[in-house]
């Protein structure tokens, strides 16, 4: 049974809708009904469009004019008043609920996106909401209990909002990885593809050929632009059986690129379990928990980093292009990783960076980008 509390009052026309219907039965103008109730045209047409309520006073002339009661125009104009306190409440609502979800996802980035759709309401928002996480209803708690616990456990960067909005695209990234096909996920194959990594480097499609090894050893690639305040360099997960490296091409450079997924890579082979199902990386926080600082050891070792500082240290006060690339050449890396090297160490400017950095977009095949 509905509470008489619960009822929305039905007069949704005010007391102006039902003076002009007087008017029409009388073929009255404006001007006609100010003269008989002795009300200026500029009184009477607030009224008229209910932007002035009916005072007792006035619902006493309206009952002299139209021969009705007085309580008759008292009533209505009630009714309407109490409608649109209503509809007021109903209004603040809306606001609340899309005030809850701005707070939690990035949703103007998301349209932009198109990972949402545009929509007239917050009730509307709120159901594409749900359904993109694949909630029964919407409850945001659910992110707290599930993931915020064990980001801010593995790294201090993390807050609830920026943590939120990371999970949001973690989320994205689940729905997109399981829409690849894919084989049977094959570790050993991972882990001669780790080894042999700084091979691809210097190949002229190695990055083409990097992904379809990656492919044939049963790991799911693919690039998702990070959203607003999220500031992810790259994801590590698994989706069913198989493991997912997610690149978001934040800084697009051919060196950041390969840095992010040897680095994801030693993630899958040492660290996601039941107590890690997924690694969200933002390299510029900072995050110095042992699993990073060994997923950046590995990474350091596959990219030659020890054995870069060691060949071009003498020659940093001036170091000549001619000296990058001998030292490409002698160990087999590319020269875009060299100079991130050196710039990430401080040894060179980081205006440096662009040499030999092209967009790595660009090298990416177009069906593994997602939203580019």
């Amino acid at each position: 049974m509905i509470k008489t509390t619960q009822l929305k009052a039905a007069k949704k026309f005010g007391p102006g809708y039902f003076i002009r219907e007087q008017m029409e039965l009388r073929e009255w103008i404006q001007d006609d009904l100010a003269e008989v109730m002795g009300f200026t045209v500029k009184h009477l047409n607030k009224i008229l469009q209910d932007k002035q309520p009916v005072t007792l006073d006035v619902a006493r002339i309206l009952g002299e004019v139209f021969n009705t009661s007085a309580e008759y125009w008292v009533n209505i104009n009630t009714g309407y008043r109490l409608w649109l306190s209503q509809e007021k409440t109903e209004k603040e609502k809306e606001a609340d609920l899309k005030a809850i979800i701005y707070e939690r996802m990035p949703v103007k980035d998301m349209l932009v996106k198109k990972w949402l759709q545009p929509f007239k309401s917050a009730t509307e928002l709120s159901k594409q909401v749900v359904d993109f996480w694949g909630w029964k209803k919407l409850d945001f708690s659910i992110l707290d209990e599930q993931y915020l616990p064990f980001l801010t456990r593995k790294s201090d960067a993390w807050n609830q909002f920026n943590a939120s909005y990371a999970i949001t695209w973690y989320r994205k990234a689940l729905i997109e990885a399981d829409n690849f096909t894919h084989l049977p996920y094959n570790k050993q194959n991972l882990e001669k593809i780790f080894e042999q990594l700084s091979t691809y480097t210097i190949e002229e499609t190695g990055i083409n050929q990097f992904i379809k090894e990656l492919e044939a050893a049963g790991v799911i690639f693919f690039v998702l632009p990070h959203l607003q305040k999220t500031y992810l360099d790259g994801a590590a997960f698994f989706s069913g059986k198989n493991p997912v490296i997610v690149y978001t091409g934040r800084y697009k450079r051919i060196d950041n690129f390969w840095f992010t997924v040897v680095h994801e890579i030693a993630h899958i082979l040492n660290h996601l379990d039941d107590e890690t199902p997924f690694v969200l990386d933002n390299f510029k926080a900072g995050d110095v928990s042992k699993m990073e600082t060994e997923a950046n050891m590995l990474a350091a070792e596959k990219l030659k980093h020890t054995q870069i500082i060691d060949y071009l240290e003498s020659y940093l006060g001036y170091l000549p292009v001619s000296r990058v690339e001998e030292c490409a050449a002698e160990y087999k890396i590319h020269p875009s990783i060299i100079i991130g090297k050196l710039a990430h160490e401080k040894k060179i400017s980081y205006s440096n960076q662009s040499l030999y950095n092209d967009n790595v977009l660009k090298f990416i095949p177009q069906n593994y980008q997602i939203g580019n």
